[in-house]
């Protein structure tokens, strides 16, 4: 979906926007949401470990979502917004949480950027994100990250 779409869904209340487009684990949790969007840099960590770009998709010149560069991520989205993973089909916590970091680890490796500042190229991206509270920075682990001009 849209990431346009999906925040202003959040904004109207997040427990109504997972039910309809996201995926909670069972017994709750954070809700886990497929998102896709463009937008342009307006900053970036490149020099962390946990590198980010923060994107502006609504073009008012402030980031709306940050991407996560790695090679360390944060949260286990990519695993928790695919309705296919369920914990029962694994061994143990362990073997659950090394699958989400499986899924970081791949996600992040396939990422291939140009050196230097990007900030204010446009990025194009796919990926998953969480949210526990609508209040929370989108924070998206790309499963597929482009830049280049504006279509």
């Amino acid at each position: 979906m849209e990431i346009a779409d999906l925040k202003a869904a959040i904004a109207g209340g997040l427990e109504a926007a997972g039910a309809a487009h996201g995926n909670q684990a069972a017994g709750g949790g954070a809700w886990n949401f497929l998102a896709k969007g463009e937008g342009t840099v307006v900053g970036a960590d490149r020099e962390s470990r946990a590198a980010t770009l923060d994107v502006d998709v609504d073009g008012d010149g402030t980031g709306d979502v940050q991407i996560q560069l790695g090679p360390v991520v944060k949260g286990t989205a990519l695993r928790d917004a695919s309705p296919f993973y369920l914990f029962t089909d694994f061994k143990d916590q362990i073997e659950f949480a090394a699958l989400a970091r499986a899924l970081n680890t791949k996600a992040t490796e396939a990422l291939t950027l140009p050196e230097g500042d990007l900030t204010g190229k446009h990025v194009r991206f796919e990926g998953a994100f969480a949210l526990r509270s609508a209040s929370e920075p989108i924070q998206v682990v790309p499963t597929r990250l482009t830049l280049g001009d504006r279509a």
